[in-house]
């Protein structure tokens, strides 16, 4: 899932967001507290058993949930704690990507979602930066609106 931000060149960059040194230790059990954390404990489970692949010591653990959507959670590797990622539909090559509905990376904060989030408009690729808490919305880059069925020079006529 981690990839380069395939996004417009005013998108913010992962290299801006730098994180800490890369988690070694061995990983907490993941910390099933809410009941959606709980409704989804077994791919939490699995993901947590992983190496950390975000912002130094968290794991993201996505996975489908039907056609062209994926939700997942973020996991803390040292504390197990567990925060829920929404749900973000669409294919990624309709937000002007390639690299799929998550993109992040290990020594950044950064997470880009690639999509319609909570399966709602814009279409696009949506930055956030992770605090270690909760995601905080920097900038969206809106894909044009495609209308299905429609021959592409349709809106020029």
């Amino acid at each position: 899932m981690a990839g380069g931000a395939a996004a417009a060149p005013e998108a913010p960059r992962f290299g801006d967001y730098p994180a800490g040194a890369p988690y070694t230790g061995r990983n907490a059990a993941p910390v099933l507290a809410t009941q959606e954390v709980r409704r989804f404990r077994t791919m939490i489970r699995n993901g947590a058993r992983e190496k950390p692949n975000f912002a130094s010591h968290f794991i993201v653990a996505s996975w489908g949930c039907g056609t062209d959507c994926e939700l997942g959670a973020i996991i803390d590797a040292r504390s197990g704690r567990v925060v829920m990622l929404p749900v973000v539909a669409g294919l990624p090559e309709d937000a002007g990507t390639e690299s799929g509905h998550f993109e992040y990376h290990l020594d950044s904060r950064l997470l880009v979602m690639n999509g319609m989030i909570r399966e709602e408009p814009p279409m696009g690729s949506h930055y956030f930066v992770f605090d270690g808490q909760r995601l905080t919305p920097l900038k969206s880059v809106v894909k044009a609106e495609k209308h299905w069925g429609e021959p592409a020079d349709a809106k020029q006529r």
